[in-house]
């Protein structure tokens, strides 16, 4: 199944792989920014939840926030940029990021701020394969939704 569940990568976008967010450059010097399909592993989406039209957001801060019913799974940002576009569709209907995360799916359109000395961290598919593969097992597992006393020790701002 981890073969399987990988060869859904979408091969023209690149990849951010510590966030699970991929980017697609468009000609005019924007980008797409989604989340991957590893991401609606999770968990069944309700909600997202962005950050406003205009908001600066530096890399891995937080560009919002999808929520299932037990947990919110904060969406960092792959790169530096001002957010110019929220894809409202998914704001609507979050199951676009489940059934079309490369696609309907995406979620913010931005405009980078500091892409020459970050756009080299990022992975195209091949590479993004070969790093997440190995990790495929923590990437699957289910978000934290609840701390008991033996979970203290665990970064609640992580996220997944």
């Amino acid at each position: 199944m981890p073969t399987q569940l990988l060869d859904r990568l979408a091969p023209d976008v690149l990849y951010a792989p510590e966030q699970d967010m991929w980017v697609r450059f468009e000609p005019d010097g924007t980008a797409k920014i989604g989340a991957t399909h590893l991401v609606a592993s999770h968990g069944q989406f309700m909600l997202f939840t962005p950050r406003p039209v205009g908001t600066e957001v530096l890399l891995d801060r937080s560009l919002g926030v999808m929520e299932t019913a037990k947990t919110a799974v904060a969406v960092h940002a792959p790169l530096s940029c001002r957010i110019i576009e929220i894809n409202t569709s998914v704001v609507d209907n979050i199951h676009f990021v489940i059934t079309d995360p490369y696609g309907a799916g995406w979620l913010l359109r931005v405009q980078p701020t500091a892409v020459e000395g970050e756009r080299d961290a990022l992975m195209d598919c091949v590479a993004y394969r070969a790093w997440v593969e190995p990790r495929l097992g923590e990437k699957l597992k289910a978000p934290i939704d609840d701390f008991g006393e033996d979970d203290l020790k665990v970064d609640p701002h992580q996220g997944y």
